[in-house]
């Protein structure tokens, strides 16, 4: 038997032993230390596996052992484009083997995070402000271009933002569920998932059909952070499950960065606690890939849009009046009433006809963006 026959014998009798819900990591494990090959602890003694683990475990083994052989259970994630690893075997992410409680496997779609290549998680408020919907999209983008992998949870908010944006300049990016691989949560974002299978992939140390379930989430994200070298904090309020990732990275010797935002932001307190506790802050990406070194390692890319807003405010393009109005919008959108009121403070008598006619000029240039009838820059000139 060749090398690679006898790691894929013991990935099926892994796979089959990981797949047995009722058992927690530490008994897997603890089952390993004893047998020291998935193989044999098929083949343990029940007697063995009664005193190692208890009753309970042992009568879930041997109905498991009833139900279906390794090679069954093995089999039908192949069918489902499922691929599996765990601990002892060659393809297991070299960064979850040294973290306080590693995964003893893990069910994944699409590939694996390569090890050698940089990589940072980008986390945050589920229920996020433009705001933070504008930066998580800018530094995930400005990491991606550079060829950083982007690490989330595929969730609401900012995690399925940041994975998006790093998506769509070709970037790959990983997301790490809380439930079986095979289940999307949320439904809504069941483009995202197909889209991450082919340019990178999903992944969960919980067995194939496992639902989505609250007390499952906080122990996935201790797999977020182990599998990047950095943490990035976009928006979390004062006490958020955001936070929970952020100990946890840093008990496995982490980076934390965060975004920076108004103290007058519940959305921000979080993040602005952790600059206060010596976090370090982000305002692009070009600050991650500097202080962590990363320059020689990565594509040449600038992390510079090609228009940007300050240089046509700076500039003799456009009448001063479409400059001022850039000048006047952010992320956050604001209606035309106020921009209108803002103009009038700045010395501008310009009709309201001929300020909603730059404000047209302008949404048809690409500068800003109107939604339910506000105004804000678009993202990407900032």
């Amino acid at each position: 038997m060749t090398k690679n026959e006898r790691n894929e014998r013991e990935k099926q009798y892994a796979c089959w032993l990981d797949s047995i819900s009722f058992l927690s990591g530490a008994s897997k494990y603890k089952l390993l230390e004893a047998a020291k090959t998935a193989e044999n602890i098929y083949h343990m003694p029940e007697s063995d596996v009664r005193f190692l683990l208890g009753v309970k475990a042992a009568e879930k083994i041997r109905q498991a052992k009833k139900t279906k052989s390794p090679s069954q259970v093995y089999e039908s994630l192949k069918t489902q484009k499922i691929e599996y690893t765990f601990c002892s075997a060659d393809d297991f992410p070299a960064r979850l083997q040294t973290i306080p409680d590693p995964p003893f496997g893990l069910f994944y779609k699409g590939s694996l995070p390569d090890a050698k290549t940089p990589a940072v998680a980008v986390i945050g408020a589920r229920k996020c402000s433009e705001y933070g919907h504008c930066m998580a999209s800018k530094l995930a983008q400005g990491l991606g271009k550079r060829g950083v992998n982007i690490i989330s949870g595929m969730a609401l908010g900012i995690d399925g933002i940041s994975q998006r944006a790093a998506l769509e300049v070709g970037a790959r990016s990983y997301g790490v569920l809380g439930c079986g691989v095979d289940v999307v949560y949320p439904k809504s974002n069941e483009p995202l998932y197909e889209k991450l299978i082919t340019c990178g992939g999903v992944l969960s140390e919980y067995p194939v059909g496992t639902a989505p379930k609250p007390m499952l989430f906080p122990p996935r994200n201790r797999i977020i952070s182990a599998l990047s070298d950095v943490v990035l904090v976009v928006e979390a309020r004062e006490k958020s499950g955001t936070l929970i990732t952020v100990d946890m990275a840093l008990e496995q010797g982490r980076e934390v960065y965060v975004v920076p935002g108004r103290c007058t932001d519940n959305l921000s307190r979080g993040c602005n606690l952790l600059l206060r506790q010596g976090a370090q802050a982000a305002l692009c990406a070009e600050d991650i890939i500097h202080d962590m070194g990363w320059e020689t390692l990565l594509t040449d890319t600038k992390d510079e849009p090609e228009k940007r807003v300050s240089s046509y405010i700076n500039s003799k393009d456009g009448s001063p009046l479409s400059r001022t109005i850039c000048g006047i919008l952010d992320v956050i959108p604001v209606t035309q009433d106020t921009i209108i009121m803002l103009l009038r403070e700045q010395g501008f008598s310009q009709s309201v006809a001929d300020i909603c006619k730059e404000l047209l000029a302008l949404e048809l240039s690409g500068m800003i963006e109107r939604s339910a009838g506000q105004y804000k820059l678009k993202d990407d000139v900032l």
